[in-house]
């Protein structure tokens, strides 16, 4: 949830070597929030971890041909841009246009491990871009114009004053 301090720090790579296990939890407790939540995509920092790994739901995207996890990705965007809609599940509520560019090449490692490729455009393009950028510790609010971040303060304020609200009520 925004004002999480681990939203706004870069997520550290994930060492295919030594932590496949990790990868393994952290995959199903993207899988386990994901399904509850029922968004588009989601993103190892937005559940407490600071791994650079991405979940993406095939089902709604069907163009990613069953690879729905994304560990270490390297995004090479390209393309005219496009601006639509998007909102997040840690910046709940608030929904606005971002501009992105339309396609994209996505170099990653899958949930085995195992490294693959793949390009893609649309809804696909900017969702990986969106959850890609959770790894930098950038939200989609922060891709907007300076004059509508203003406007949006009061609200950002208040939905981080009550994420910092329900991790003491946690603790």
């Amino acid at each position: 949830m925004l004002g999480s301090p681990v939203l706004r720090q870069v997520a550290r790579p994930v060492d295919p070597d030594t932590e496949g296990l990790l990868v393994k939890d952290v995959v199903a407790d993207l899988e386990r929030i994901q399904e509850e939540e029922e968004g588009l995509g989601l993103a190892a920092p937005q559940i407490g971890e600071g791994l650079r790994i991405f979940l993406l739901e095939s089902s709604s995207l069907p163009v990613l041909c069953g690879h729905r996890i994304f560990v270490n990705p390297v995004l090479s965007p390209s393309g005219p841009p496009c601006r639509r809609e998007e909102g997040c599940l840690s910046v709940p509520g608030v929904f606005e246009d971002v501009i992105r560019p339309s396609h994209l090449l996505v170099t990653a490692l899958d949930a085995d491990l195992v490294p693959f490729e793949m390009a893609l455009d649309g809804m696909a393009a900017r969702v990986a871009q969106h959850e890609n950028d959770h790894l930098d510790g950038i939200l989609f609010v922060d891709r907007l114009g300076s004059l509508r971040r203003r406007l949006l303060r009061g609200r950002l304020a208040e939905i981080s004053r009550g994420a910092g609200e329900a991790r003491e009520c946690r603790t």
